[in-house]
């Protein structure tokens, strides 16, 4: 099964570690890293775990005695996934959202030269690929 959908909190949070980490991960080491912001036992850490597991996200290597963990997708993917589900879910646009952010003053000065760079660069690609 392919990761289609957007994750609830905690689900998220595991997939926080394995992205920030960049390699497989015990149980255990999940567990030790997740426990100064949540106070789970490993039996809470493998039941995410295995609901990652069936909705896509996550990967298990099962050839080491312990099992190691890995995403199946990368963060930049599912922040993509999880804006596109968000837009369909308000019925509305990518362009809504970021007026919307705009206006309610959401967005740093940082950010949006960030984004006015990231929207220059996309438009020259754009019109690079018209001739």
């Amino acid at each position: 099964m392919s990761a289609t959908e957007r994750l609830p909190n905690a689900e998220l949070d595991i997939m926080r570690v394995l992205w920030k980490e960049g390699r497989p991960l015990k149980a255990s080491e999940l567990t030790k890293e997740l426990s100064e912001e949540r106070d789970w036992k490993r039996q809470t850490v493998h039941v995410l775990l295995a609901r990652l597991q069936a909705k896509g996200y996550v990967g298990v290597d099962k050839s080491a005695y312990s099992h190691l963990f890995y995403a199946t997708i990368s963060e930049n993917d599912y922040l993509a996934l999880a804006t596109s589900i968000l837009c369909k879910k308000a019925n509305s646009s990518i362009l809504a959202m970021m007026a919307s952010l705009i206006k309610t003053d959401e967005l740093t000065e940082e950010d949006i030269f960030a984004l006015a760079e990231l929207l220059n660069a996309k438009c020259k690609e754009i019109e690079a690929n018209r001739n």
